[in-house]
């Protein structure tokens, strides 16, 4: 429904069948009588090739029982000659949900096709979501009303009460308040400290969850310096709830101590500071030149303290051994371990073979403490 000023004219229909007779009559200068001016406050031109020109446009659209769902103003529009699509200014939108404003935008300039169908927005776009203070802010975008979409085909910044985001494109779906966010995806989060990098992401913020499908990238950092580095082909980033879940080429990097973490699938809860892996977990420390490697394991970041699980097997470089077990405890700071079910431990230098119940001891060093029980001793293996 367009509506011009006050509100005087209710039909878009009537309106520009009235223009059309006005501007037949100018072309054709057969008109009988002079048409009644228009009222003072309604600012309407036919310009000579047959265009409506309309100051404080007002076009919105209302349900089935009378409520507005939404409403654009213009300050002027410069309709088409099929009338179809105008060009306008100073653009003001609000997107309605049972009477309150749900998403308000603004713009400098844009165009408006098939009454409100599409709705192109140019120049200082600022798009506010009241429900969740998500804003956001670019030069070229489309808002689809019917659709409950916005289209953004430029340089994205936004914000939002828990952090900023930046990327080259975007979708947001209206309805479900959810963003999707493609090429140079950069989004920095304020509780947890974090930095999300990937090349498209779906941020649900109602939620306060981020997804990802084709890589993606999550820092946590502390006075503006990195702790911990976190990859994977496929992730969900809880930020409310401070849990990343993660699967497909995981690999997390710890910093403090340098220390690395590799699986298929893993849980990060950052509020604890512990990741768990659940397929083919390996753990190297960089310094010690030591590894280990199981079917499941944790790391916790924050006591450096190693659980493995599940055919464990660890190898270390001064001097090169190797070390089996069905369980290892090991702690990254001291480098003390516990193994425990079918040990095996085998060096080079000398060569030898111990095998037991338990071990107890540093592996970066080959200082271990193998014991056995009284119906599985301790055997030794020496090979010349």
């Amino acid at each position: 429904m367009l509506l011009l000023s006050q509100g005087c004219w209710r039909s878009p229909q009537k309106l520009l069948s009235y223009i059309f007779i006005i501007s037949l009559c100018i072309t054709t200068y057969s008109c009988r009588n002079t048409p009644p001016p228009l009222e003072p406050e309604e600012t309407i031109e036919v310009g000579t090739e047959n265009r409506l020109v309309v100051a404080n446009a007002i076009l919105e659209q209302s349900d089935i029982d009378g409520k507005l769902l939404w409403r654009l103003q213009t300050e002027e529009a410069i309709y088409s000659q099929d009338r179809k699509t105008a060009t306008v200014t100073g653009i003001v939108g609000n997107l309605y949900e049972d009477g309150e404003v749900i998403l308000s935008l603004q713009a400098e300039a844009g165009q408006v096709i098939n009454d409100g169908e599409r709705v192109i927005l140019e120049t200082n776009i600022i798009v506010t979501d009241n429900r969740t203070g998500a804003v956001l802010e670019t030069e070229l975008a489309e808002w689809q009303p019917e659709n409950d979409l916005l289209i953004i085909d430029a340089e994205l910044q936004g914000k939002y009460p828990n952090g900023q985001f930046t990327a080259t494109k975007a979708q947001y779906f209206i309805d479900r308040s959810e963003l999707e966010l493609t090429e140079e995806v950069d989004a920095l989060t304020i509780e947890p400290a974090l930095r999300i990098l990937s090349e498209q992401v779906i941020w649900q913020f109602e939620e306060d969850v981020v997804t990802a499908e084709d890589g993606l990238e999550v820092q946590q950092y502390t006075e503006e310096e990195v702790t911990t580095r976190l990859r994977a082909k496929t992730a969900e980033v809880n930020i409310a709830e401070q849990e990343v879940t993660v699967s497909g080429d995981v690999l997390l990097n710890s910093l403090k101590p340098k220390a690395q973490f590799a699986s298929g699938e893993a849980v990060w809860d950052m509020e604890e500071g512990v990741i768990v892996g659940k397929k083919s977990v390996q753990i190297t420390h960089e310094k010690e030149k030591v590894q280990f490697r199981g079917e499941a394991g944790q790391f916790n970041l924050n006591t450096q303290e190693v659980q493995l699980v599940g055919a464990v097997r660890g190898v270390g470089k001064k001097p090169p051994s190797t070390l089996q077990a069905g369980r290892v405890d090991w702690n990254l700071e001291t480098q003390q371990l516990v193994a425990q079910g079918n040990v095996v431990y085998e060096q080079n230098e000398p060569r030898l073979t111990l095998t037991g119940n338990r071990a107890v001891g540093q592996l970066n060093n080959s200082r271990l403490v193998i014991s056995g029980t009284s119906t599985k001793p301790v055997t030794t293996k020496v090979i010349p």
